[in-house]
């Protein structure tokens, strides 16, 4: 493994993600979850990727979330490493939040699985996906509509014991941002993301320097 690392051929790109999020809730046990996110190289000059999500939240507490849902993503060539070809993806997926606080310190594990159908013009194929992210937030002290907000991720394949291991770690994302929010439920957010991104192959690999810029939207429908 480690001469693998040494192989490797990294490129370094930078990237800018628009997002758009929602959380909303229609009892006090269910809620609807939509997302998008406008992907695209430097400050917007070519598409990297589009991906539109949306699930069913089910609330067991304000502790523990469980959400279902599908997305639909097309991938596109870019970059110094681009793929062969721009292809559909259709992804189901399952995921469980936690939340938690320490001090001033707010805490949110999420463990995802991920089923991903990828049409290629070859044909189809199948992967599956497991995902774990952590995020702290820390409160602005006496501006509690500011917030500072850190994020660690890891995207790791899940494959067949008789497959070869050559990127089982798939991607790996940190990210620092400022978020503000107001009142109605709506908050901004800009940031920025360091995406380690490792090819099929094991020996080339993408670091993104990332632009975030997020809206999210939480619509509130019980009564």
């Amino acid at each position: 493994m480690h001469g693998q690392i040494e192989m490797r051929d990294v490129v370094d790109q930078q990237m800018s993600w628009y997002m758009l999020f929602g959380n909303h809730r229609l009892t006090d046990q269910l809620g609807l979850h939509t997302e998008y996110q406008f992907r695209r190289t430097g400050l917007g000059a070519d598409w990297q990727q589009s991906l539109l999500r949306f699930g069913l939240d089910w609330h067991r507490d304000d502790q523990h979330m469980v959400t279902g849902g599908y997305g639909w993503i097309r991938s596109f060539p870019y970059g110094e490493q681009p793929i062969a070809e721009t292809f559909d993806e259709h992804r189901i997926w399952q995921q469980l939040v936690t939340k938690s606080v320490t001090g001033q310190f707010k805490w949110v594990h999420r463990y995802r699985l991920e089923q991903r159908l990828m049409k290629f013009s070859s044909g189809s194929r199948w992967q599956h996906r497991v995902r774990y992210f952590m995020q702290v937030t820390w409160p602005v002290p006496n501006h509690p509509e500011w917030a500072v907000t850190a994020y660690e991720e890891a995207l790791i394949g899940l494959r067949a014991l008789d497959t070869a291991f050559l990127n089982l770690l798939q991607q790996n994302r940190m990210s620092v941002a400022l978020n503000r929010k107001w009142e109605g439920g709506t908050s901004v957010q800009l940031g920025y993301l360091r995406q380690v991104l490792i090819k099929g192959s094991g020996l080339e690999a993408e670091r993104n320097h990332v632009l975030l810029v997020g809206i999210r939207h939480n619509l509130d429908f019980r009564d």
